[in-house]
C-alpha cells in the first residue's frame, strides 16, 4: 500500500519498482499528493492503464472498509 508526496515522482517510481519485483500495489489515492493537481491526476490514470498493469488505486475508505 503506498501514499506519499510527489506521486508523479517519488510514489510512482516506488510503485513501479515494487510492482517489478512481483509485489501487488496498491496506491492510497487521497493519502498522496503532489505539486500539480492535473499530475496526481495523470499519475494515477497510469497506474490504473492497461487492467492496473502497476497497480491499483483507491480512496482510504474504501481499502480501510476492505480491510474490515
Amino acid at each position: 500500500m503506498f501514499a506519499g508526496v510527489a506521486t508523479e515522482v517519488c510514489v510512482q517510481s516506488t510503485m513501479r519498482e515494487a510492482n517489478d519485483r512481483g509485489y501487488e500495489c496498491l496506491l492510497a489515492e487521497d493519502a498522496a499528493e503532489s505539486y500539480f493537481p492535473e499530475f496526481k491526476a495523470a499519475t494515477i490514470a497510469m497506474i490504473r492503464a492497461q487492467g492496473g498493469i502497476v497497480g491499483s488505486t483507491a480512496p482510504t475508505d474504501t481499502i480501510l472498509k476492505a480491510l474490515k
